[in-house]
């Protein structure tokens, strides 16, 4: 007889965290007194017949704002062929108006756990707890039904039996519980969940096979407030980023990193790592001791769009990241598997698979996760800190140069959080300009299109938030 597994049960109230929050499966079903609540899923699986590696992401989200009058709902689903670097994204909005006429919702959940669906003009989506043949519920156990149109008319569509064999873990480790700050809001609740086996179908346009994976994660965020309170109405004043890994050793790791952007882009809690170690202790880690470092950036090509955007300019992102926590002796970095994954959600905001590779608690490690970034570089300084960054990690470039333009980037940069576009304006072409002529054509090529957009910025041809 198998030895029962002590978490997989429910109810379940971890030893971390509010039992009023953390008590499963109450918690992800419908909570009316919540005004905000997110289910996030991602996940690698391969083709049993092909071998060809895929990804996937999906989002429910329910939310309500302007002081909990107005629903806004939307559901979000990516499929990603890491062969190929390609990749397919559909949303779908629920958007009421008005919202006191409105009686039908196209999401909906049953209270005490979940079974999630939503409608969508291509169909009905679902994230339903399994259960048994009796109707018992099968902890930490669900079935997607998933599907879309990606950006190019493409069918897509993915159905997958998804079981978890590491319980749930909490953000911020112990010592916060799995409550944290978020877009200036004082709790919000946030837990993670890995280790899915998973199993089921992919169809998209004329790709159909059976696929199989145990590498995924579960993330789950919600709150009692409204989320708008501390926002403005084009969500400019926080922004975030995060990125979640998953090495072959066993450990698991959510870092986050919140921006207030009128305030220089500082970054504010709750950021940090949140870590689960390997079974069968999954020992819980949390440090806000992080150093991330950009050492390469990407410009947003506009394809797929937010309903909101900061700015109709140029718009760079992260496009590696090299990641340490001291304290663990971590040091990894970033390669993605897809180029610019961006997704129609209301504000800019891209995920796409990575693979990861460093060292962790001293030992070399491996592994795959997913890069979310929603804060893109879009105002003069921070386009200047993108010429910046990127010079002193650019290879090919001579070591002179490289101290110089970085030093005059850097003046740039100085100049515009001054207020002085003008004075930006002159330094990026007396001292910036002058610099990229005697450069070899591989270092031109990648910085003359950031000088190009830093002039643009300067000069004010687009409105920034």
């Amino acid at each position: 007889m198998a030895t029962p597994v002590p978490w997989k049960h429910y109810p379940y109230t971890p030893d971390w965290g509010d039992p009023r929050y953390f008590t499963f499966p109450d918690i992800d079903g419908h909570r009316p007194d919540l005004g905000m609540s997110t289910y996030f899923m991602d996940g690698f699986v391969r083709g049993t017949r092909t071998g060809r590696q895929y990804a996937f992401m999906t989002v429910f989200n329910v939310m309500a704002v302007f002081r909990r009058c107005l629903r806004v709902d939307f559901f979000s689903f990516a499929l990603f062929d890491c062969d190929t670097r390609r990749y397919g994204t559909y949303t779908d909005y629920d958007f009421p108006r008005p919202p006191k006429l409105r009686r039908r919702y196209k999401v909906s959940n049953t209270p005490g756990h979940a079974t999630l669906h939503y409608e969508t003009p291509t169909g009905t989506v679902r994230w339903d707890n399994q259960q048994e043949g009796d109707g018992t519920l099968r902890p930490f156990a669900y079935t997607l039904d998933l599907r879309g149109t990606d950006q190019q008319g493409a069918a897509m569509g993915l159905t997958l039996d998804v079981d978890a064999h590491r319980p749930p873990a909490p953000l911020g480790g112990r010592e916060l519980g799995g409550e944290m700050m978020f877009l200036g809001a004082e709790r919000t609740y946030s837990y993670f969940q890995s280790g899915l086996a998973m199993r089921g179908e992919i169809v998209w346009g004329d790709v159909r096979e059976e696929v199989e994976g145990a590498v995924g994660w579960i993330d789950r965020q919600w709150a009692v407030e409204d989320f708008t309170l501390h926002q403005d109405r084009h969500s400019s004043t926080y922004r975030n980023e995060w990125r979640v890994m998953q090495f072959a050793n066993g450990w698991d790791l959510s870092c986050f990193h919140q921006y207030a952007r009128r305030h220089g882009r500082t970054v504010v809690p709750w950021a940090g790592c949140s870590a689960q170690g390997p079974g069968p202790e999954f020992e819980l880690k949390a440090s806000h001791r992080v150093e991330l470092e950009i050492p390469e950036f990407i410009r947003s090509p506009g394809v797929v769009r937010a309903r909101m955007m900061l700015t109709e300019g140029p718009r760079w992102f992260p496009q590696r990241y090299r990641l340490r926590v001291p304290e663990w002796e971590m040091d990894v970095s970033s390669e993605p598997l897809v180029d610019a994954p961006a997704h129609a959600f209301p504000i800019e905001w891209w995920t796409g698979p990575v693979r990861i590779k460093g060292r962790l608690f001293g030992q070399e490690v491996s592994g795959l996760g997913f890069d979310e970034r929603s804060c893109p570089f879009v105002r003069p300084f921070e386009v200047a800190q993108v010429l910046r960054l990127t010079v002193e990690h650019l290879e090919g470039i001579d070591d002179g140069s490289r101290r110089t333009l970085s030093y005059r980037a850097w003046e740039v940069e100085a100049l515009a959080l001054r207020g002085d576009p003008r004075a930006a304006l002159v330094h990026c072409r007396q001292h910036i300009e002058s610099g990229l002529p005697p450069q070899p054509a591989s270092v031109r090529n990648v910085l003359e299109p950031i000088v190009a957009d830093l002039r643009t910025v300067l000069e004010g041809r687009f409105k920034v938030r």
